[in-house]
């Protein structure tokens, strides 16, 4: 039999892809020996830019370049080398733990029921390829044909120096993603994890300096093959706190509504007028701190509204542009929708959507997304929660479906009583093609009165989220605990004084903590350590 190996590098691989990781070996280096000893292995192809440096590639493969790849020739590229071949693996060229003993009983699976796309699934992203059997790429590509028109008139598209534009970033389930389209057409065998590891959200790729400082915690743990995941995350959860993904940011401090479930009014001042020397935070020192970001965590998902209303900075489209500007970097807003100027829309969107570089952040968001906070489908209930302004907003929130498809939220609190609002509200922004994010109730640790409508926390408590992942920063670059700690009850530094890695540093005990079900301070009655942002 003959299985070649497909390894995608074609978004242009991470620097942490070919940086040593084990035993001087690089990520890059590492997966393909492994993928040498999957059964029936023929050949080994890197699908690869034109830029890749040679330097890097490891002997004996098969390398196909372009200039820039799309779905389209990615698909048409598999349906090529797996023509006269029994099967192919396929798996993105970053993934240094591919195991070939879970991919042994994945073609054993994937053979024995004569499938045509076989996957492993409760494991973490890279552990195991995917399984082609030889007519499938070419399927896929006929689906792709037939069902992406629009996507693929985009990668027709031209800026004015003859370079392609559009969302065609090929994302790592892309393969799935088109299958998805006819999935009742497939033969699909799955191979399931023994215990789920889904919850823990890991990718195992050297990506990002994020995740490249992961695997070298986990295999320096002992973790080289699947099948002794269960037992290393469970004991060693202090592992996954490597680096902050989310910063939350204060830009200002007025705000245009004083809503009823939002603590900001009890102890933020957000009334007008505001001075611009005082209450909004500088694009010099914005930028500034973007710049120790990126060093810091390589890439994040900046949210520019901590508290106070950002369309109310008088320099948001410049503070917005920063952020744009650095590749690394995706762009959250959360918003009123009220106070905003419509020409700095339209120029944004003409940035995002030129944008070469089309997925970001840790979790390949688009460069911009928007989340504008109604609260409710009835005016009258609107007034009740956030105040004046329901016209102005809820036109905002559709102007920006025009704008930005595909990367416009609106969101509404679920309450006590409020049950009948939220399924108006839910079906007319899903008829308007928004995304929709109907969000527990908060009550800060016991800061606001609880009303929350149902508990949906887990049977068994995990380490916070926002401990793990986020770094919330104040106007004066005060660093609180987390976005909870309203009442600044345990302060980390200051990012104006102190360097990122301290400041973080700080809560790793605390994070600790947690790991070993102890719970102190206002992480003792908080119900938002179950909660995941962007």
């Amino acid at each position: 039999m003959k299985a070649p190996v497909v390894l995608f590098g074609g978004q242009s691989l991470s620097p942490y892809a070919v940086k040593p990781l084990i035993q001087g070996c690089s990520a890059l280096s590492f997966e393909i020996e492994r993928a040498r000893s999957f059964p029936n292995v023929s050949e080994v192809y890197l699908l690869l830019q034109d830029t890749f440096d040679d330097e890097f590639i490891p002997p004996q493969c098969k390398v196909i370049r372009k200039s820039r790849w799309t779905l389209r020739d990615l698909l048409e590229t598999l349906v090529e080398i797996s023509r006269e071949q029994d099967f192919l693996y396929f798996a993105w060229a970053d993934c240094p733990l591919l195991d070939p003993s879970l991919t042994s009983a994945m073609v054993e699976r994937h053979l024995r029921w004569a499938a045509e796309y076989t996957f492993a699934d409760g494991w973490p992203y890279g552990f195991a390829p995917e399984i082609l059997a030889p007519s499938t790429a070419a399927i896929l590509l006929s689906i792709y044909k037939n069902s992406t028109a629009h996507i693929a008139s985009q990668e027709q598209q031209k800026n004015s120096d003859g370079t392609a534009f559009g969302r065609t970033a090929i994302s790592r389930d892309a393969l799935f993603q088109v299958l998805q389209k006819d999935i009742n057409s497939f033969d699909i065998e799955t191979e399931i994890a023994p215990v789920d590891l889904r919850p823990y959200r890991l990718t195992l790729a050297a990506d990002s300096k994020r995740n490249y400082l992961l695997l070298q915690r986990l295999i320096n743990a002992g973790l080289d093959r699947a099948e002794l995941a269960p037992e290393i995350l469970e004991g060693h959860p202090e592992l996954l706190r490597t680096l902050p993904a989310f910063y939350q940011i204060q830009v200002s401090r007025p705000c245009p509504q004083l809503c009823s479930f939002c603590p900001y009014p009890q102890f933020g001042n957000p009334r007008l007028p505001a001075s611009p020397s005082e209450d909004f935070m500088s694009k010099s020192t914005f930028e500034s701190l973007l710049d120790r970001i990126v060093e810091f965590s390589g890439d994040a998902v900046i949210d520019i509204s901590l508290w106070g209303e950002a369309a109310l900075h008088p320099d948001i489209k410049d503070l917005m542009g920063s952020v744009l500007r650095r590749p690394e970097l995706a762009l959250i807003v959360e918003t009123s929708g009220i106070g905003w100027i419509s020409s700095h829309i339209e120029e944004l969107a003409a940035v995002v959507k030129y944008d070469p570089q089309p997925l970001r952040g840790p979790n390949k968001l688009p460069p911009l997304s928007w989340i504008v906070s109604l609260d409710a489908r009835n005016g009258e209930r609107y007034q009740e929660i956030r105040g004046a302004g329901f016209e102005e907003a809820y036109h905002f929130a559709e102007i920006l479906l025009q704008h930005f498809p595909g990367a416009v939220y609106v969101q509404a609190i679920r309450v006590k009583g409020s049950e009948d609002d939220m399924e108006q509200f839910y079906r007319y922004w899903k008829a308007l093609g928004a995304e929709v994010i109907i969000q527990k109730y908060d009550y800060f640790a016991g800061f606001l009165p609880q009303k929350r409508a149902g508990d949906i926390s887990p049977l068994i408590r995990q380490p916070c989220w926002h401990l793990q992942r986020d770094m919330a920063v104040l106007l004066d670059g005060t660093v609180p605990l987390c976005k909870e700690d309203v009442s600044r009850t345990r302060i980390l530094g200051n990012v104006f004084n102190d360097s990122l890695a301290s400041i973080w540093e700080s809560a790793q005990e605390l994070y600790l903590e947690q790991s070993h079900k102890e719970y102190s301070g206002i992480c003792k009655d908080c119900d938002e350590y179950y909660t995941f942002n962007f």
